[in-house]
């Protein structure tokens, strides 16, 4: 008699949405959940004695969202017991819509193990638009449209009255020393003391480009594109650090955290890290540990592992030994034998304690994987 459950064990973290399969429940259904303003549902058909193949899919259950289509992809990764973790790459991406399920079939891989299956929300359409998913999940906080802010950003634009110029890398900038004042602490302080700024009105903003500087000033205005912000993002989470300015932080921290993907995780992890933000840290960790990340990119974490800062690649290193105890918990008779049975006295020419082993090679050994390219079936 089969057996079907309804799955608890959906998470999310970003654009990406994990499903945690066990074994031998030949059909898992996940609850429904939420991605951007819709409500999605996963289902799992396993490979068992009758069915070769396991069948995943995906469906929008959202009948007032006729209008609505996404481009997602599929990996899944499989936990075979005393085998390497395998990661099956699904290649491109496919449009589901509420008349348009989508359904991966994998080949072979997952029969009698412990899997999870993971979609990436890659774009999403709406009335013909399509913009990344992401962009969908929540409204832009980096612009206001009051006609107060519309008439500051023309002040900024036409060089109304402007009484300081900032210099940065490649160019300067006209702007107002109230409007500086007013947006952040530092720039008060600057202006409201004898310092070289208010004397020369000038002030030297070293360390931003041109492009980043004007996007920066263009932010305390409420006059920055969509398109600046995003490109200047990690400059713009750095002036808002240095220059006290709370809101552009916040701005920076989410849009950052919403667009994590495999490309960009290392690096937004040890960005996270360094400017103390917990939340994208949280949702890096997350991704790179809890949703095999790691598996996705070895190279690339392997030199993370052994060139990055040695604090944070601590911590990653205490997660992932709290992941694969998850995956794989040890059995009762190997519990029993590892709290009975005494340590081996050191053998000759060995040291009691045993050095820190190399933190490459352990990685190596740590995350073997195999990864296969999957076929879908047509």
């Amino acid at each position: 008699m089969s057996r079907s459950a309804s799955g608890k064990n959906v998470e999310i973290e970003g654009r990406f949405v994990q499903f945690d399969v066990g074994a031998n429940i030949p059909y898992f259904i996940s609850d429904h959940f939420t991605m951007g303003k819709w409500t999605w549902q996963l289902s799992v058909l396993q490979a068992d004695g009758s069915q070769k193949h396991t069948h995943v899919t995906l469906c929008l259950s959202q009948p007032d969202s006729t209008h609505v289509a996404a481009s997602v992809s599929l990996k899944v990764i499989c936990f075979p017991k005393n085998h390497p973790v395998v990661v099956i790459n699904f290649p491109g991406v496919h449009d589901v819509s509420y008349d348009h399920d989508q359904t991966w079939t994998v080949k072979d891989a997952c029969t009698s193990t412990r899997f999870l299956v993971e979609v990436e929300f890659v774009n999403i359409k709406t009335y013909g638009r399509v913009q990344p998913f992401w962009l969908s999940m929540s409204r832009p906080i980096w612009r206001t449209s009051t006609e107060a802010q519309s008439g500051l950003a023309r002040m900024l634009q036409e060089g109304i009255l402007t009484d300081i110029t900032v210099n940065a890398v490649g160019g300067s900038i006209r702007a107002h020393r109230a409007v500086l004042a007013a947006r952040s602490p530092v720039f008060l302080s600057m202006f409201s003391h004898d310092l070289r700024e208010k004397q020369l009105s000038t002030v030297d903003i070293s360390d931003m480009s041109i492009d980043a500087c004007r996007a920066f000033i263009g932010y305390l205005y409420g006059d920055v594109s969509e398109e600046e912000f995003l490109a200047h993002r990690c400059e713009l989470l750095a002036a808002g650090d240095k220059y006290g300015v709370g809101d552009l932080m916040k701005a920076c921290k989410k849009s950052l955290r919403d667009d994590v993907c495999t490309e960009n995780l290392l690096e937004r992890l040890q960005l996270a890290h360094t400017y103390g933000l917990s939340t994208l840290k949280k949702t890096c960790v997350k991704l790179l540990v809890d949703f095999g990340k790691m598996y996705e990119i070895p190279e690339d974490f392997a030199e993370f592992v052994k060139s990055g800062d040695q604090e944070l690649v601590g911590e990653i290193m205490e997660k992932i030994a709290v992941f694969r105890g998850r995956m794989f918990p040890p059995t009762t008779s190997s519990v029993m034998a590892s709290t009975s049975s005494p340590a081996p006295p050191p053998t000759a020419g060995s040291s009691a304690s045993n050095p820190e082993p190399d933190r490459p090679a352990l990685l190596r050994r740590s995350t073997r994987l195999k990864i296969q390219d999957a076929q879908i079936n047509k």
